[in-house]
């Protein structure tokens, strides 16, 4: 992906963060289209390179780091954004009190993961809030564990709505790409699994646990995250 394709992913999701909720969906609709649309455009000039004999897009592992009481409900959006992207593989490390995220993958898919993951950390937050002023009154009398718990398992079910949405959004885009273009993302993932089978780390997954009705919660509104969904209204 260019420079100048990144640069307008970036600049519509920013814009999205900090405008009205019926434009911020259409912005984060259109970002997010492009990023899958991109990722599949690269991944197939990449194919095409391989069977040429020709050098191939190189694949790196970027490490994001995520901070704050929240940061591993936090790093739950990164896990599920690169689940959902289907060619990026997350790792998890452990460097206390900071929550470490390793992407592998090709470049370029990377990129869009990290870019599309500080967006929807922004958006997490401006939306647990929002609940917690909506329905804090619940929990009136707990203890401070049991209401962070609480603000937890909101982003917790933020993260997996997100990545349910995403999921949802690459199928069609794959769809409408064509015949192969399966086949194509199958290739460049096992490219990526060979190279997180020499990396001895743990593999990102969701974590359980949380407060169910705020995982609900959570969950319905990383589905309705500024990504193609309704968008989260800030207040």
């Amino acid at each position: 992906m260019t420079e100048a394709k990144l640069d307008l992913i970036a600049k519509l999701l920013a814009k999205a963060e900090s405008t009205t909720p019926e434009e911020a969906e259409a912005l984060s609709e259109h970002a997010e289209r492009l990023m899958l649309k991109y990722g599949i455009e690269q991944a197939q000039i990449d194919e095409r390179r391989g069977r040429l004999g020709q050098g191939q897009e190189q694949i790196v592992n970027e490490r994001m780091l995520f901070t704050g009481v929240y940061a591993k409900d936090l790093r739950e959006i990164g896990i599920g954004v690169a689940t959902a992207f289907g060619v990026v593989r997350p790792l998890l490390a452990e460097h206390p009190p900071i929550a470490a995220l390793h992407l592998i993958g090709h470049e370029s898919d990377v990129r869009q993961v990290q870019t599309l993951t500080a967006s929807l950390q922004v958006q997490a937050m401006v939306a647990m809030r929002d609940w917690w002023v909506e329905h804090r009154a619940l929990f009136v009398g707990h203890r401070e564990s049991v209401r962070r718990r609480a603000r937890s398992g909101f982003l917790r079910g933020f993260a997996v709505g997100v990545m349910s949405r995403i999921e949802e959004s690459r199928r069609t885009v794959v769809e409408e790409s064509g015949s192969g273009t399966e086949l194509v993302l199958v290739s460049r993932r096992r490219r990526v699994d060979d190279a997180v089978n020499e990396i001895g780390t743990v593999r990102g997954r969701a974590r359980r646990g949380a407060d169910p009705g705020a995982f609900a919660h959570g969950h319905r509104s990383g589905r309705e995250a500024r990504t193609g969904g309704t968008a989260v209204a800030r207040r």
